[in-house]
């Protein structure tokens, strides 16, 4: 398995980890096909990707035979297969560690993504609105901003894990820029201001815009 090899990622650009695996791609020029999976249309159902994903989620990487599912999973072997001596996965081991840490918690149930998917889907998805739910999901996405800003933040480091980007600031920061997206008229981060200064660097990294394109034409997402 080369470094030249053409990696396809399955991936939903209304999917959050899934932008974030698309933005290592992008970022690092990882030399890569782009195989969209319209999750609307049962695109992730099908037998042919559950030989690529047993789990029928995005986002997913395909490598000659090699197969991986789940975003943190994919990003770390990307960045030690395509970002070996850059800082993507840090040499030092205890930075590696707080970017381990990180996607640990990110990816669990008490972690930024399920409380960004908590916020989105009845926000989103419901066939009827439900604003009483909405209002507590909203409270356990900014508890999960607490945790950003309390713990992994509070070394005042740039990034999250230390002062340069990681592959953990890769997969904050669609979560983060997803209800940012679906909820602009309200939502702010005033009361969580290392986690603002932190989104602002992320937004004005290369590809911000293009990896949430989709997104930002439709604020009612449909797939």
């Amino acid at each position: 398995m080369s470094n030249s090899e053409v990696v396809e990622i399955f991936v939903s650009p209304f999917s959050q980890p899934a932008r974030a695996v698309w933005w290592f791609c992008k970022l690092q020029n990882v030399p890569h096909e782009f195989k969209p999976i319209q999750l609307g249309q049962g695109d992730h159902k099908t037998a042919e990707y559950k030989a690529i994903n047993y789990f029928q989620r995005v986002p997913a990487l395909r490598c000659g035979s090699f197969t991986l599912s789940e975003s943190g999973a994919i990003l770390t072997f990307l960045s030690r297969k395509y970002g070996a001596g850059t800082d993507w996965w840090p040499e030092d081991l205890e930075v590696a560690g707080r970017v381990a840490e990180y996607i640990a918690w990110h990816c669990g149930a008490a972690g930024l993504q399920a409380a960004g998917v908590g916020w989105v889907f009845p926000s989103v998805f419901a066939s009827q609105r439900d604003d009483a739910l909405i209002a507590d999901r909203r409270v356990d996405f900014h508890k999960a901003l607490d945790v950003l800003e309390q713990y992994f933040l509070a070394r005042n480091t740039a990034y999250i894990a230390t002062e340069h980007l990681t592959v953990a600031d890769l997969l904050a920061a669609p979560e983060v820029a997803q209800i940012h997206m679906i909820d602009d008229a309200t939502f702010t981060l005033d009361k969580h201001p290392k986690v603002k200064a932190w989104f602002e660097r992320m937004r004005a990294l290369p590809d911000y815009q293009s990896i949430h394109e989709q997104v930002l034409q439709r604020k009612k997402i449909d797939f």
